[in-house]
């Protein structure tokens, strides 16, 4: 925070917003097609399944990073409403091109249980990625440099994990299982898009209403309340091998239900110690007071990925029973909700208006989610447990508020936190989730 400044952030963020919009469009839904329909394939024929895919995917994301390098010039105007940016638009189009070969290795990685591979190819990936970043941000390069070293991380990875697709996948054009893939993942383009009209049009919609500085404050304030997305994406590689693989079994539904269950009650409590701790954090680490303004959106964009994390459990219905239509009908619901609400609340209350009209999009989501695959793979979700972990990790959070700024106040509020986790872990939990909870993370 010390070597960009807020127009930096929010320059970033826009550039953020290209990225995510275009990264579904690329994928053409082939990241969640591949991973459901490859339980479906023959066991001898999946590694030209995943062949197809890997080509298939590799051929539609060259032909988009060319769009996108010939009209880079637009897109710049479109988004800054002058062509200084080329650069950066070009610079993204490089990292989503890399990106699309990773995520067949990953998934395969996913299938195989293989999770210290993958964690161990993030790491590489993310440490070049932060060595990288800091020496070119040092060096004065601000945004540019940021995204050079993305793009140049993006690259790396991309390289290393051909080695790994080479031994699982093999060089194919099977059209039928293709076919599959791709009618089971187009539903999720619309959807995936939609999901980032819920993340990121607000930074659009504050532009209209706040200065590009105030843009910048508010995404840094998304960035550190998006901690909270780091457990659900920590979870979810377990998750859905684990759901595919149980399904069709008789106890399938209670055993989905229980571990749905039992992770919604322990990302509650995750997300009581990043909304009481994480505001504290960003005032200590940053250097500019002007930041400081971030610190109450924080903990109300916590709540929302928190409401995405329940998304995430109890729409699982929908993917087990392939109805992957009613995806982008529960997120266009979402998106028009958090649209309009950002246009009514923004000019009464600003980024904090924003932040709450995000919340109530994904709490909406949450809902239609649970309630269509209720309909669709009834699973006994035990909504009263979680309610009463909701509750009171909503109490917690609310008695945190009063303890003062300072190291004093951080001490008592990190205590709260802590005394709340070692509640629910003892008293809401029984043994029986403990041993189970401590199966799913192990894998």
């Amino acid at each position: 925070m010390a070597y960009l400044l807020p127009e930096d952030y929010g320059a970033l963020a826009l550039l953020f917003l290209l990225s995510t919009f275009l990264k579904p469009v690329v994928r053409l839904g082939l990241d969640s097609g591949f991973f459901r329909i490859y339980y479906d394939v023959k066991e001898e024929d999946r590694p030209r399944f995943a062949g197809t895919v890997a080509l298939f995917a590799a051929g539609v994301a060259s032909s988009v990073f060319a769009l996108v390098w010939l009209f880079s010039s637009q897109i710049s105007v479109a988004l800054f409403e002058n062509p200084n940016g080329v650069l950066w638009v070009r610079l993204v189009a490089v990292d989503l091109l890399a990106s699309s070969f990773v995520f067949v290795p990953f998934a395969l990685f996913r299938i195989e249980g293989r999770a210290s591979l993958l964690s161990s190819f993030s790491l590489i990936r993310h440490a070049a990625n932060t060595v990288l970043k800091v020496i070119l941000v040092l060096l004065g390069t601000g945004v540019t440099g940021v995204l050079i070293s993305d793009a140049a991380a993006s690259v790396l990875l991309a390289f290393l994990l051909l080695f790994e697709l080479r031994s699982r996948a093999r060089a194919a054009l099977d059209w039928p299982p293709l076919g599959a893939a791709l009618r089971f993942g187009l539903p999720k383009v619309p959807h995936s898009v939609l999901v980032q009209v819920l993340n990121l049009a607000d930074r659009r919609i504050l532009e209209g209403y706040v200065s590009l500085g105030e843009v910048g404050i508010y995404s840094v304030g998304n960035n550190f309340g998006g901690a909270m997305k780091f457990p659900l994406s920590a979870f979810e590689p377990a998750w859905q091998p684990f759901v595919f693989e149980n399904a069709k079994k008789e106890t399938g539904p209670r055993d989905i239900g229980l571990i749905a269950t039992r992770m919604a009650i322990v990302f509650t409590v995750i997300a009581l110690g990043l909304a009481s701790l994480l505001p504290d954090v960003l005032i200590f680490v940053s250097r500019n007071p002007a930041y400081h303004a971030a610190a109450p959106v924080i903990p109300v964009i916590v709540l929302a990925f928190l409401f995405q994390g329940f998304f995430l459990l109890s729409s699982i219905g929908i993917s087990i029973t392939k109805e992957t239509r009613y995806y982008p009908m529960i997120t266009a619901a979402c998106a028009f909700l958090n649209v309009g609400l950002n246009f009514a609340l923004i000019p009464s209350f600003g980024i904090m208006g924003s932040a709450w009209a995000t919340v109530l999009g994904y709490a909406l989501m949450a809902l239609l989610g649970a309630a269509i695959s209720h309909r669709l793979y009834p699973i006994p979700v035990q909504w009263m447990r979680i309610g009463a972990a909701f509750g009171g990790a909503i109490a917690c959070f609310t008695l945190g508020t009063l303890f003062p700024a300072g190291l004093a106040g951080v001490f008592a509020r990190a205590s709260l936190a802590l005394a709340f986790g070692v509640f629910v872990w003892r008293a809401v939990l029984d043994e029986t989730d403990r041993v189970e909870l401590g199966k799913v993370v192990s894998r």
